[in-house]
């Protein structure tokens, strides 16, 4: 169960976000040019650093969305689970390796990176907006991470193929009027997942 007394075994970072708009409301259209913005990336490639990301924090939140997401553009759980494992070996392109290697780093000792990190990279065939558009994304996921985990949001399955679900059609970004339609949605929500479940 999540930490705080306005969240619930049903809620997703919606429930963080939407009820402290102020402050997080700009991550939304933040998240969605980052993830979905005109890229050299696909919207498969960028899921699959956000779920490895998440895998490396072990926040279970996001690394079942996003493997899930992932696996709605056609992106096997089987790939995440390799790269998890060993870089080396994993069932990807060789030139991605350097990207993969970079957001490990980046994710568990940023301030380790070096100039030769950045040229294995470069000399694999990607450019300097390449692996600023991966950084963004590495930056992106591990202050998601720490926001889940640090309320406690863990979910389950079907919340994470419920929120995959909107992701894949509908990407990142929140309309104006979600405050006016909460219960709207809590109770399709709710429907939703049972649905999963069943």
């Amino acid at each position: 169960m999540p930490f705080f007394k306005n969240l619930n075994e049903l809620s997703d970072i919606t429930d963080i976000t939407w009820n402290d708009r102020k402050r997080l409301g700009p991550l939304d259209k933040a998240s969605q040019q980052i993830m979905r913005g005109k890229s050299n990336f696909t919207y498969a490639q960028k899921e699959l650093f956000a779920a490895y990301i998440s895998g490396l924090n072990a926040c279970s939140f996001c690394y079942g969305s996003h493997v899930a997401v992932a696996e709605n553009f056609g992106v096997s759980p089987n790939v995440v689970e390799a790269l998890l494992e060993d870089i080396s070996t994993a069932p990807v392109d060789t030139h991605e390796k350097p990207l993969f290697n970079y957001l490990k780093k980046l994710t568990q000792s940023a301030s380790k990176l070096t100039q030769i990190d950045a040229d294995h990279v470069f000399n694999a065939g990607w450019t300097e907006e390449d692996l600023q558009e991966v950084i963004l994304i590495g930056c992106l996921f591990n202050f998601y991470n720490r926001l889940l985990d640090g309320h406690g949001i863990k979910g389950n399955k079907a919340i994470y193929h419920f929120g995959a679900n909107h992701l894949h059609k509908n990407g990142y970004s929140v309309p104006w009027f979600i405050g006016l339609i909460k219960g709207f949605i809590r109770k399709s929500k709710i429907k939703k997942l049972q649905e999963f479940e069943a």
